[in-house]
């Protein structure tokens, strides 16, 4: 049978348990420190080592979430932290700061480690590059589809995750900054607010026309839901399905888990998949924003979105009919079944009687006209969802509420019984644990009625409620002995108590003596500040090609032999900026650069600086790839980068005591329209035109279309050459008035990133930039200017001075 792992989501122990109990191979779960679910209800460090024990007794593997991106003061905090779950026999570690995965591996490298979604692998060369970092294992961005995931796993050996369930992130996750610009509650530190839930309009910028819509939620997808092709999803030859949830209830992790072991089992087994509807049902009932099959399936545009509810919708049971408020009485066709104690979403509560042809009942099933006491109010024709369900809630808390064992280890005995010697057990579970117990008493000849084979074997298979049952037994019984059935009990009972605490540990750790010791030094030498700009398009480059600025990154690969020849007329160095995002056929685009004679490259994603590496083009980093921290911005020295671009989520403190221990050219950038998220969805094209990405439109580069929220606040939304739709902040990020702080704490290249201006702001930003530089960061009347007019439109400072929680 195919080693295929089903990966369960835990908040809590009692999830622990539902997940275990309903066929998970293995957990992820957060400690209270360092995971990206931070409101979750995360393990403290004693119910960690409970939780490794009750899992790995049951053979399930405990994978820990540490998947946020660290700060320098935290690290050694952070250090001292994973050297604890090494030591508790945690099997993986879940990682999203490069700086912290090269640590890990240099420090211990035995450890296992898995790359987090937040490191946004989405093609085989960001795979490859992970597995050279040292990651045991990818779990990839979920906008791949079936087909680049088998591309990817038939072209490398690193183990592949994939989510198959739960709830989707509209923005490529590790790429979203909207919930951080908003409201500094960052996703890449475990807060994410979820400002995709919210309400938003979508509007013309250039008429104010609001474009009307089924619903508000314009940003909120529908949940994954792939159980129906789990077998697409199985040959595409991945090792490890996930599910999402560890905010969840452990009635939602035992119904989604025992539903899809159910139907791996059945496809691993008969090579079909069959589904049924109960099955289908359950999931619709115990959780669902809409269910999509997901980009993973080939779902795109409105089929991933459900703009109209952005919680828990429920299963469809049917329509009301009627009404009668006088009565109290609601009458409902029915579509499926509905049952005395079940939810509904009108009114709230629990159902009580079931009114049928003028019978009370307690179930009634599709195409049955019913009546429910109701008060509330209710409209004809109006949608009636099941929110939960009774029966189903009382058959998945009987999987776990109390404490009664449904997964059973196999487990081979060995008891020799020898005259005048005391009897020895031995027990051995198929992974090669071995455990030997001695009998307190001596076997001693038989004065009545002798020991029988029978009964050796009655007593010893007594396992009862425990994690085991007794496989093959081997039985040395000398004739005409005797022995109190007593020490029969109590060597079994021994023997598995020893046997569990083998079961718990993770053999041949070789660093679980070693004291970790974290003392970077410090290494910051004085700079010298310059100015970069990064322009999108030619009107911009070409506003900005005379003024005194160090280097231009230049995003338009289809104009970028224009750029080239623009900036060898004017002395200007040109470096492309390669896009953050991009799929495996899409680096065919990149060819285009081959005649071009560019010797430098701006990178955001992990395949991008091994593709570009090869080709011995040097390399700039951008903030895409969130570097946080001095190992980090070290790791990026240590494979070649000139200049690395710090993540805009650090505050001048954090980002001084950063630089102490580095001496990498660091960029900041000090003006901006933030790009909030990237994703695949495009609220202009499916709204407008129901697109689904079967052509390019022209309009769309445009950037004719804002997404406007309860506030009022206003955020544009560009494409890019791929078709992938960009949200920026509403306000411009502007550090013009004190630029001097970022001089001051070892910031040396200022940077000034151009997204939706015209040619004339470019320009005008450029000057009042140099104009500073030159005053000795003192405002001239050009800065002067400026800042008036960027306050009429909206300017903060970014995260500079309060940072990220």
């Amino acid at each position: 049978m195919k080693n295929i792992e089903l990966l369960a989501p835990v908040g809590s122990f009692e999830a622990l348990k539902a997940a275990v109990q309903n066929g998970a191979n293995a957990v992820y779960l957060g400690g209270k420190d360092f995971s990206a679910r931070a409101s979750a209800n995360n393990f403290d460090r004693e119910e960690l080592k409970q939780a490794v024990a009750y899992a790995h007794i049951r053979d399930v593997e405990v994978f820990v979430t540490a998947n946020t991106l660290i700060k320098q003061n935290e690290i050694k905090d952070f250090i001292e932290y994973v050297k604890f779950l090494y030591d508790i026999d945690i099997d993986a570690i879940i990682l999203q700061d490069v700086g912290m995965a090269k640590l890990v591996k240099n420090l211990l490298p035995d450890f296992e480690i898995h790359a987090s979604t937040q490191m946004v692998a989405h093609s085989l060369e960001d795979v490859k590059y992970l597995q050279k970092l040292g990651f045991d294992r990818v779990v990839l961005a979920r906008e791949l589809n079936v087909g680049e995931i088998k591309y990817i796993c038939d072209n490398t050996d690193v183990d592949i995750e994939v989510f198959v369930h739960g709830a989707l992130c509209v923005c490529y996750s590790g790429q979203c900054l909207m919930s951080s610009m908003i409201g500094n509650r960052s996703g890449n530190r475990g807060r994410c607010a979820q400002p995709c839930r919210q309400k938003y309009q979508l509007v013309d910028v250039n008429t104010g026309e609001i474009i009307n819509n089924n619903g508000d939620y314009l940003l909120s997808p529908r949940d994954l839901c792939t159980i129906d092709d789990i077998d697409k999803i199985i040959d595409a030859g991945v090792l490890s399905l996930k599910i999402e949830g560890r905010m969840k209830k452990p009635e939602y992790v035992a119904t989604v888990i025992g539903s899809y072991r159910e139907a791996i089992n059945d496809y691993l087994n008969t090579n079909k998949l069959y589904v049924s509807d109960e099955t289908k049902n359950d999931l619709y009932t115990i959780f669902n924003r809409k269910f999509t099959k997901g980009y993973i399936l080939g779902e795109v545009g409105k089929d991933l979105m459900n703009s109209e509810i952005p919680n828990n919708q429920g299963l469809y049971v049917g329509r009301v009919l009627d009404y009668n408020k006088k009565a109290k009485r609601l009458k409902i066709q029915l579509e499926n079944t509905l049952k005395k104690g079940d939810g509904i979403n009108l009114g709230g509560g629990t159902i009580g009687r079931i009114i049928k042809g003028g019978e009370i009942t307690t179930i009634a099933h599709k195409g049955d006209l019913i009546e429910l006491d109701f008060i509330g109010e209710a409209r004809r024709n109006q949608i009636v969802f099941k929110t939960s369900d009774s029966e189903l809630m009382n058959r998945v808390q009987s999987t776990f509420k109390n404490d009664k064992e449904f997964i059973k280890a196999g487990i081979d005995a060995d008891i020799k019984i020898k005259l005048g010697k005391n009897p020895i057990l031995q027990l051995k579970d198929e992974h090669g644990n071995r455990v030997i117990v001695e009998g307190e008493k001596e076997v001693e000849k038989a004065l009545k009625v002798a020991l029988s084979e029978e009964k050796v074997k009655q007593q010893l298979q007594k396992f009862g409620n425990t994690p085991y049952e007794l496989r093959n037994i081997k039985i040395e019984l000398d004739d005409n002995v005797s022995l109190p059935i007593s020490i029969l009990n109590q060597m079994r009972r021994d023997a598995i108590d020893k046997l569990s605490e083998e079961r718990v540990k993770i053999k041949d750790r070789g660093y679980k003596q070693n004291k970790l010791e974290y003392n970077p030094k410090k290494v910051r030498i004085g700079t010298t500040s310059k100015l970069r700009a990064k322009v999108k398009n030619i009107e911009q480059l070409e506003a900005i090609l005379d003024l005194e600025i160090d280097s231009i990154y230049y995003e338009d690969i289809n104009s970028i032999d224009r750029a080239i020849e623009l900036g060898i007329k004017y002395n200007k160095k040109i470096i492309y900026s390669a896009p953050r995002i991009i799929r495996n056929k899409e680096y065919t685009q990149l060819e285009k650069l081959d005649n071009t004679k560019l010797d430098k490259i701006q990178v955001g994603s992990w395949g991008a600086i091994e593709y570009f590496k090869n080709q011995d083009i040097n390399l700039n980093i951008d903030y895409y790839l969130n570097a946080f921290n001095s190992e980090s911005i070290n790791y990026f020295k240590s494979i070649g980068a000139g200049t690395v671009c710090i993540s805009q989520e650090l505050n001048l403190n954090e980002i001084k005591e950063t630089l102490l221990y580095t001496d990498v050219e660091v960029e900041s950038v000090v003006y901006g329209y933030t790009p909030m998220m990237i994703t695949e969805y495009c609220p202009m094209g499916v709204i407008v035109r129901d697109c689904k990405k079967d052509k390019k439109v022209a309009k769309c580069k445009e950037s004719q279309y804002l997404l406007k929220d309860f506030r009022g606040e206003e955020y544009r939304i560009s494409q890019d050459m791929f078709c992938r739709s960009t949200i920026y902040n509403s306000k411009v990020t502007s550090m013009l008035d004190n630029l001097y702080e970022l001089n001051d704490i070892g910031v040396n290249i200022f940077r000034l990133d151009f997204t939706l201006e015209d040619a004339e702001i470019t320009k005008e930003v450029v000057q009042a930039y140099i104009e500073v530089l030159k005053n000795n960061y003192r405002l001239g009347s050009k800065a002067q200017k400026l800042y008036s007019k960027l306050e009429q439109i909206g300017v903060g400072a970014g995260h500079f001075y309060k940072g990220v929680e």
